[in-house]
């Protein structure tokens, strides 16, 4: 059984990333399907990438918030979009191939983590 998904208190998650962490692989389960020599970087390393890598994607924020939430969504949807559909394609994978879709559905997953928190504090700033 897998462990329920505990998030910080600080941490506000976009209702449908939470929903993808709860059916995507988590780190037990990938490393159980890496080889010994495979590498897996920490869940932190993972999200400060997809951090600066929202930052660098997203450029000239609106001042307003209205039109700054909708350019950050639009940046940060189509990586919702294929989060979702790397962990919703996962069950159909053959055997050979599961090992490195699971360990790249769970890096994706977590960049997704750390883009969103990008996201919003991007569009939070004034």
């Amino acid at each position: 059984m897998r462990p329920q998904f505990i998030r910080p208190p600080s941490l506000v998650l976009h209702p449908l990333l939470e929903k993808i962490i709860l059916l995507a692989p988590d780190r037990t389960c990938v490393l159980a399907f890496l080889r010994q020599n495979d590498s897996l970087p920490e869940e932190e390393q993972l999200q400060q990438n997809g951090y600066d890598l929202f930052q660098m994607m997203v450029a000239d924020l609106p001042t307003a918030h209205q039109e700054r939430g909708n350019h950050v969504e639009a940046h940060f949807r189509p990586l919702l979009n294929a989060a979702m559909e790397m962990v919703m394609t996962l069950p159909d994978m053959s055997a050979n191939a599961s090992r490195e879709h699971y360990a790249q559905a769970y890096i994706a997953v977590q960049n997704l983590v750390g883009a969103q928190k990008a996201a919003m504090s991007m569009y939070c700033c004034s």
